[in-house]
């Protein structure tokens, strides 16, 4: 806390590394974290660490955000009847990826019309813990002061 990152930069940071985490998608986060944290000149350290934490708030939201996106958005799979996956796989490879883009398509949808909300949740959540650690862990004054490399508290 005492590195030059306020108690609410560091809880936005956290927040927006675990909103980015909850996203539903099985690849890339740590690169979107490290994207948000440099275009919102966030603490990227903090936006991997709320990512880092978030992953079983990402697999918790996962199926929600799928069921959101076919609800919302009439991303279903195709009717394929009694034929197993695997061959379905074999007769038609491009049509089950294709169908897998537009599921997880749907699902980043409702992942993004439900983000706000999470955010504002996620940033409620991180400062109350980043300000009870602030309590928990603060540094008496008289030994900052007493420090030989601290600077002047005079201002």
């Amino acid at each position: 806390m005492y590195s030059g990152i306020s108690p609410r930069g560091l809880a936005w940071a956290l927040a927006v590394g675990a909103l980015i985490g909850s996203m539903p998608l099985a690849w890339g986060t740590t690169l979107l974290c490290f994207g948000a944290a440099m275009v919102l000149r966030l603490n990227p350290l903090a936006v991997q660490i709320g990512n880092l934490a978030s992953w079983p708030l990402q697999i918790v939201l996962a199926l929600p955000y799928f069921r959101l996106g076919e609800a919302w958005f009439g991303a279903s799979w195709p009717s394929v009847g009694p034929v197993p996956g695997w061959r379905l796989l074999a007769s038609d490879p491009l049509g089950v990826l294709r169908a897998l883009v537009v599921k997880n398509g749907a699902a980043l949808g409702a992942w993004a019309l439900t983000a706000p909300l999470l955010l504002l949740l996620l940033y409620l959540a991180s400062s109350r813990a980043v300000f009870a650690a602030r309590r928990r862990f603060a540094v008496p004054a008289e030994d900052v002061i007493s420090s030989p490399n601290a600077k002047s508290l005079s201002n």
